[in-house]
């Protein structure tokens, strides 16, 4: 997740009793979904460049920069779908294909197994990819911002905006209105940068390669721990 229960209460000045982990994290799902719309474009069905002959493994897409869309900040598999379409006009034959390594930075995907034109018309991806530079403390202040909006809102929404007691009126203002305010300022400077290939690959933690880390990584760190590990094997060959 983007953002805790913990830290929605501590924006809001709740505690445990007041909003439960349950009710929080289902904001958190919406609000996270939400954010998505801002950050990110999504593709679907998105014919990738590629031979199809049965010897080509290697697949691209018209964008880089693949998003993160189950809010793990890693771009694993999970993040996109590649399908073999047995007929090109009939969405009912496409197949969901295997990959064995990717480079998100540069929307390139190395299937499993060459797909055959015997077998395939066409290869798709459904994807997601970033439009603005990520800050995940903003990303994460955002989520917590909107959460906490639906959360106000849905205790106070029956609270009507003007109450009638006798001959006074009370006029209720909506406190949700100002975290939503809140939140569409942090957007503002969120969206306000292009993503780069530096920010990226600093950024986002890939899955890709082979190698167990400990602790927190970016992409950039692990591909340098990765080419240390080449460069120490070169090395000790030619000894």
């Amino acid at each position: 997740m983007y953002t805790t229960p913990q830290e929605i209460r501590d924006l809001l000045g709740l505690t445990v009793e007041d909003a439960d982990d349950s009710i929080l994290e289902e904001f958190i799902d919406k609000a996270q979904k939400i954010l998505l719309k801002y950050i990110t474009v999504q593709v679907i069905d998105e014919e990738m460049t590629g031979s199809i002959n049965g010897t080509n493994t290697t697949f691209s897409v018209s964008h880089k920069f693949i998003a993160d869309i189950d809010f793990d900040k890693q771009i694993t598999t999970s993040d996109f779908k590649i399908y073999g379409w047995k007929d090109s006009d009939d969405p009912g034959t496409k197949v969901e294909l295997s990959v064995s390594t990717f480079y998100p930075e540069y929307g390139i995907f190395v299937l499993s197994s060459p797909p055959s034109s015997d077998t395939y018309e066409k290869i798709t991806c459904d994807y997601s990819y970033y439009t603005c530079k990520i800050d995940w403390d903003l990303v994460n202040m955002a989520t917590a911002y909107y959460a906490g909006m639906l959360w106000v809102a849905r205790e106070l929404y029956l609270v009507p905006e003007t109450l009638a007691i006798g001959n006074v009126r009370v006029r209720t203002n909506q406190p949700w209105e100002k975290l939503r305010t809140e939140f569409k300022r942090i957007i503002y400077h969120l969206t306000a940068l292009p993503m780069d290939i530096v920010s990226y690959r600093k950024i986002v933690r890939a899955g890709r390669f082979p190698y167990v880390y400990r602790g927190p990584g970016t992409t950039y760190e692990i591909e340098e721990k990765y080419s240390s590990k080449k460069t120490k094997k070169v090395n000790n060959e030619n000894v």
